[in-house]
């Protein structure tokens, strides 16, 4: 080299090498007279043929910053420790490098790890050039060996805390669906859910270019995943048929530039459990010009959802016999208040003498009579629209929507032949029961329709009484 660009390289801030590689292009030369044409192939092959390679390299010269870095005295002292200066595992790395060389590539680089000679580990990028005038033989290669450690460490930290985060994390690239979008807009379209509903396979389409970048621990617990591989492979297990419609609402998003977005949603776990999720959808601040980094979060709402259901169901049934209670009821007829419809038909039942069974064998007697009644009318409605609640202690009432007499006639019917098998299986303690029922065909308002079936229920129990002094 000349004087100048000898100046310019020792005073270089970055760690230089002056190398020869005549003995590597030798070797190579070597195996293209052998007929090897995939260099990577052959040292796959048999990866110790990498040492002749590696023990080919002849270092001329190093600058001030090269001994800095590796926290050496002089070049003689990198000489004498350079074998103890790589890392383990760089097999693949250096098959890399080499390959980069057989293809004559114009920037041979790689990560690396070194270690300094006193032991300190350096995450190195290493770059080689052949310098202009030795493309023949390769006996003068520019190597330099620039120090991201800082940037490494950054990123193992990021990948640590995306890989051990107790938040189940998805990272997507979405760039292929935002040059989809890009296209469209070229082809001035300006309404993406009307373009979709007129081209279906476009929803597939973009679906089918999303690319999967990483997942962490988390959501391959999540989903009950053994690991990576296990997760995708049951995707298609994974996604409920209601996906589509959600991907879809996802994509109105985006077009309208909604980079982040929150909702809840159901998936399957591969072991088959529902999964009530709630997913936050962002893109990355950089990645907002291109949408190449994506992150969905997941947060398990599986519990909280069996509880609120669970919540929402006790809040309309009656816990002794599971049937709906009052509040359902007063709801029920607020809901058909507000409805149009042609017929509506009620009946109310109330047990005759349940006081007395309490007041003589106990209330536990008192309450598997009235779970048995309720057996009997659940039993008497099945594969019906009707309702059947539990108003009061003894008391119950059956709406029946788009119902007349003749549906009254045939419900009374069955319930009649339910009570008799009854009392027939429990002759020491027979159901009696007082009945009552009318139909908006006679009362339109909804109200005078429940005291008709009250009174004539009513009426129906001092009946019973009378004839039942005893």
């Amino acid at each position: 080299m000349e004087q100048m660009d000898l100046t310019i390289f020792d005073l270089s801030p970055i760690a230089m090498w002056l190398q020869d590689f005549s003995g590597i292009k030798k070797i190579f030369d070597e195996w293209t007279a052998q007929g090897i044409s995939d260099i990577k192939q052959h040292l796959l092959e048999d990866t110790s043929r990498l040492k002749p390679c590696l023990a080919a390299i002849r270092t001329i010269h190093i600058n001030k910053s090269t001994l800095i870095l590796y926290e050496a005295d002089d070049l003689a002292e990198i000489l004498e420790k350079f074998p103890e200066m790589h890392t383990e595992n760089t097999e693949l790395l250096h098959i890399q490098f080499f390959s980069a060389l057989w293809n004559k590539e114009t920037d041979c680089s790689i990560q690396v790890v070194n270690l300094s000679c006193k032991g300190k580990k350096i995450d190195i990028q290493l770059r080689a050039n052949i310098l202009k005038d030795a493309k023949q033989s390769w006996d003068r290669v520019l190597l330099t060996t620039e120090d991201i450690s800082q940037c490494q460490n950054a990123r193992r930290i990021a990948e640590s805390l995306f890989l051990h985060s107790p938040t189940a994390l998805w990272v997507k690239d979405y760039s292929k669906i935002k040059s989809l979008f890009n296209q469209l807009v070229a082809n001035n379209v300006t309404d993406l859910d009307q373009y979709i509903q007129q081209n279906p396979d476009f929803l597939f389409l973009c679906f089918e270019n999303i690319r999967s970048v990483g997942v962490n621990q988390a959501l391959l617990d999540l989903f009950n995943a053994d690991n990576e591989q296990h997760f995708y492979q049951h995707l298609n297990h994974i996604f409920r048929e209601n996906y589509q419609q959600n991907f879809h609402k996802q994509l109105l998003h985006l077009w309208n530039d909604h980079h982040q977005l929150k909702r809840e949603c159901e998936y399957q776990s591969i072991n088959g459990d529902l999964l009530h999720v709630l997913e936050q959808f962002v893109i990355f601040p950089d990645s907002k010009h291109n949408w190449d980094t994506v992150q969905i979060a997941f947060t398990d709402l599986t519990e909280r959802k069996k509880l609120e259901d669970h919540l929402q169901h006790a809040s309309k049934h009656d816990q002794l016999t599971q049937l709906y209670n009052r509040t359902f009821f007063i709801g029920e007829i607020q809901r058909l208040q507000s409805q149009k419809f042609n017929s509506l038909s009620c009946m109310y039942l109330d047990i005759n003498g349940l006081k007395r069974v309490n007041d003589l064998q106990g209330h536990h007697v008192g309450d598997l009579l009235i779970q048995r009644f309720a057996h009997l009318l659940k039993k008497s409605t099945i594969k019906t629209p009707y309702s059947v609640s539990r108003i009061g202690g003894d008391e119950f009432v059956i709406l029946m929507p788009e119902s007349n007499h003749l549906h009254i006639e045939t419900l009374l019917k069955i319930i009649q032949q339910e009570l008799e098998i009854d009392r027939l299986n429990n002759p020491q303690h027979p159901i009696h029961v007082a009945i009552g029922y009318a139909t908006t065909s006679h009362y339109k308002n909804i109200d005078d329709l429940l005291k008709k079936a009250d009174q004539i229920m009513y009426q129906d129990k001092q009946a019973y009484y009378l004839l039942n002094t005893d």
